[in-house]
Parts: structure tokens; C-alpha cells; sequence
């Protein structure tokens, strides 16, 4: 797997020259299990200012918790270098930190999401692997 910027130089445009194609990964997903308790339930992938973001929204209630916007880091495949199927996030929480890997296969956005404490009184740390489908277009 290649590592490749998110974050070209110049101004934000749909894709910038020397970009690889991200067109799959844009878009609003929403997890196949929404009573999962752990991941996040629903994903917002954009592209501005010349980068990829994620915004996460998590469990909670009555609505999701949102995780806010983080970067993305873009990844290519060596077989198709022109082509970004994979990113990855981080969430800085403080007393937590969790991490999304996520690729695209097939029209699905599967994702792992590792979550980690930094006190001993946070609770346990977990990995957690969700499916995500693409969220239908609202009227």
C-alpha cells in the first residue's frame, strides 16, 4: 500500500492535478448495524481546502455524538497508484484516542475503528470492524 497526501498545495478544486481519484471514497455512509455500540455509526468523507476530511458521528442519544472533522490520510494500492481506495483518521478525544481505517470494495466502505485510553480509569480499549453503505439522497 502507497501513502499518498491529502493535502496538495494550492486551492481546494474536485481533484487537484497529481491527486489520485478519491471519487469513491466521498460521501455520506451509514453503518449496516446501526445497534452497534461501538465504531461509529455514520461517516461524513468530504473533500475542501485542498484535503480529505471525516466527520464521525458515534453513538448517543438521542442523537449521534458527533466526532467532530478530522484530516485524511489518502492510500493507493501499488497496482492501481492513480486510484485512492483506503484513508485513515484520527480522533483525539483526550482521555481517548481512537483511530478509522477504512477502504472501499464493491460499493461498501468497510472500516476498523481502534480505540485507546490514556488513564487507566478510561476503560477497556477496543477494536471494532463495521460495514457501511452509502446513505440514500434525501428529498
Amino acid at each position: 500500500m502507497t501513502t499518498r497526501s491529502a493535502s496538495p498545495s494550492g486551492t481546494a478544486t474536485p481533484r487537484p492535478p497529481g491527486t489520485p481519484d478519491f471519487s469513491a471514497l466521498v460521501g455520506d455512509w451509514v453503518n449496516t448495524d446501526q445497534r452497534s455500540s461501538k465504531g461509529a455509526r455514520r461517516l461524513s468523507v468530504t473533500w475542501h481546502e485542498g484535503g480529505m476530511f471525516v466527520r464521525a458521528f458515534g453513538t448517543g442519544s438521542p442523537q449521534p455524538r458527533d466526532w467532530g472533522e478530522a484530516p485524511a490520510v489518502l492510500y493507493t494500492s501499488p497496482d492501481t497508484p492513480s486510484v485512492a481506495s483506503s484513508f485513515s483518521a484520527v480522533y483525539d478525544f483526550g482521555s481517548l484516542r481512537t483511530v478509522v481505517g477504512a477502504y472501499h470494495k464493491t460499493g461498501i466502505l468497510v472500516t476498523t475503528t481502534c480505540t485507546v485510553f490514556s488513564d487507566v480509569s478510561g476503560g477497556a480499549d477496543h477494536w471494532a470492524r463495521s460495514f457501511f453503505r452509502r446513505a440514500e439522497a434525501r428529498p
